[in-house]
């Protein structure tokens, strides 16, 4: 297997090996139990003093650019001597509230509706009951009353703002409550979800595959190429973001497409991608997808799919079931909303899919046997049948199923449109044509290619992190870019305008829908 500019390790943390998607026969053991100190070689023998909030050390000792976890190598506050007794959400049990509070990068806006939105905001040090947080119309000079935030981790501090008008641009705040006179600890803006008849745009990025804080890169790696791309998209200046799968990778500590064992390895992945995305998070709703390197495969058990889901639900939340008349699922993995003049639906191809797809010649995953499953499928259609907005947009890290290069890449989900007639994603693509889906947005492939099939675009936006790219033998294109970047979508009451947007900023390629 080739994995480009990582650096391989093949024991970290006292794993060893490699993890099968083998419905949880494991080929390796962690030997750190979660809620132990953590090893004394994360941060350097332990001893790395932190004397900014996010310094961090290499699993050699030596110093990287990532951000760590509170905890591991050290923050200032715990990495100041040994390890520290780290809880499964990946703070310290023994939070001193006196210490002032401190964010780790910016707050993640989620679930916008008419009348609100969520804030999401994680702490480098003090806990969430310090913390307040309010917001005003952008044409306002006047905040609202703060609110005190609710706290689903012990490190995470939590707000639904409600009572807001729709379409409309807020500035947030969220401040010290104990220190009247201190500057905020993050300004950002969040917009209210759009009524038909309005204009905008909104960002797509797909394969940012960053892992945990411990993989150290050789040379410029996910998290760097995902800091450029999540500029050029904060320039954008997009309501919001979908990212369509594969945001995290666990190549380093659990080998090709395995499980994660320890949720703290979860969390820090999280925290690495959500520092990576900059003030792009800060200031347009982050909407996730669900791609095979989550940790949520469904040839995984359900103790293991649990593991990573619930670190997901916690730092990259989502739409659940009552958030939008559209509905989905209670795993916030599958959901839909409209904005202005279109509908998205987000779909999960990984979780439904029970059998092995690891890339590797006689596994038992085939092109055509990948599955949304029956209920996933049954709202899909529901979904679309209800549907009267004017464009119609479905996302998806991969089809359901492939035709790619060759039979491995098949069965592995590559292809894109190649694959519009293949198992499952034929059901999915008579659908498409049945209720007039536009555009079916995908990632996967790491690169930037569309292709019409039946009137209908198969859009992959290119790669926003991934170092490697793959050939027409491995994907089965005749036109694609490299180039990492991302997609702009400006979606308008008589149009639509789809770009592809190389790292940098330059249009490499652009359509139209009338």
């Amino acid at each position: 297997m080739t994995v480009g500019a990582f650096a391989k390790r093949s024991a970290v943390l006292g794993v060893a090996g490699l993890l099968a998607c083998d419905g949880g026969q494991s080929l390796l053991t962690n030997d750190r139990v979660p809620g132990d100190p953590y090893p004394s070689s994360i941060g350097g023998a332990g001893n790395v003093v932190g004397s900014a909030a996010f310094a961090s050390g290499g699993l050699d000792g030596s110093s990287t650019a990532s951000y760590y976890p509170v905890g591991i190598g050290g923050t200032g506050i715990v990495g100041q001597g040994g390890s520290a007794t780290i809880s499964d959400s990946g703070v310290e049990t023994d939070a001193d509230s006196g210490v002032p509070p401190k964010l780790i990068g910016a707050p993640l806006i989620f679930t916008p509706t008419t009348s609100g939105f969520g804030l999401n905001a994680v702490l480098a040090q003090g806990v969430p009951s310090q913390l307040k947080a309010s917001v005003r119309k952008q044409s306002s000079r006047v905040w609202q009353s703060p609110l005190s935030p609710t706290s689903p981790a012990l490190d995470l501090a939590q707000w639904m703002f409600s009572g807001l008008e729709p379409g409309q641009e807020y500035e947030y705040q969220v401040e010290n409550a104990s220190d009247e006179q201190a500057a905020p600890l993050y300004l950002g803006s969040a917009t209210t979800q759009r009524e038909s008849g309005a204009t905008f745009t909104f960002g797509l990025l797909t394969d940012s595959h960053i892992e945990p804080p411990d993989a150290v890169y050789t040379g410029p790696g996910p998290e760097q190429t995902l800091r450029s791309v999540a500029s050029d998209i904060g320039s954008a200046h997009p309501d919001f973001m979908i990212n369509m799968g594969d945001m995290l990778d666990f190549h380093t500590a659990f080998g090709f497409n395995g499980a994660p064992t320890d949720s703290a390895y979860v969390r820090g992945a999280y925290m690495r991608y959500r520092s990576a995305l900059g003030d792009a998070l800060g200031n347009a709703a982050h909407f996730p997808v669900i791609g095979n390197w989550e940790g949520e495969n469904g040839c995984f058990t359900a103790d293991q799919i649990e593991l990573a889901r619930s670190q997901r639900l916690l730092y990259v939340p989502g739409p659940t079931p009552d958030t939008y008349p559209q509905s989905g699922s209670s795993a916030q993995d599958y959901y839909a909303f409209t904005w202005g003049d279109a509908l998205f639906v987000v779909l999960n191809v990984m979780s439904y899919t029970t059998t092995v797809h690891l890339l590797d010649a006689g596994e038992p995953g085939a092109p055509d046997d990948w599955t949304l499953g029956e209920a996933q499928m049954a709202w899909l259609q529901e979904t679309l049948e209800k549907a009267n907005s004017k464009w119609r947009f479905l996302f998806i890290h991969h089809t359901v199923g492939g035709a790619a290069g060759d039979y491995d890449n098949s069965a592995y989900g590559r292809g894109g449109g190649q694959a519009a007639h293949v198992g499952e994603q034929a059901v999915v693509h008579q659908l498409m044509q049945q209720y007039g889906v536009q555009i079916f947005f995908y990632g996967h492939d790491h690169v930037f290619t569309d292709m019409v099939v039946d009137g209908i675009h198969y859009t992959l936006p290119g790669s926003a992190g991934a170092p490697w790219k793959f050939s027409s033998s491995e994907t089965g294109y005749s036109s694609y870019w490299t180039d990492s970047g991302y997609g702009r979508v400006e979606v308008g009451p008589t149009a639509v305008d789809v770009q592809f947007v190389a790292s940098g900023g330059n249009v490499i390629y652009e359509y139209q829908i009338p």
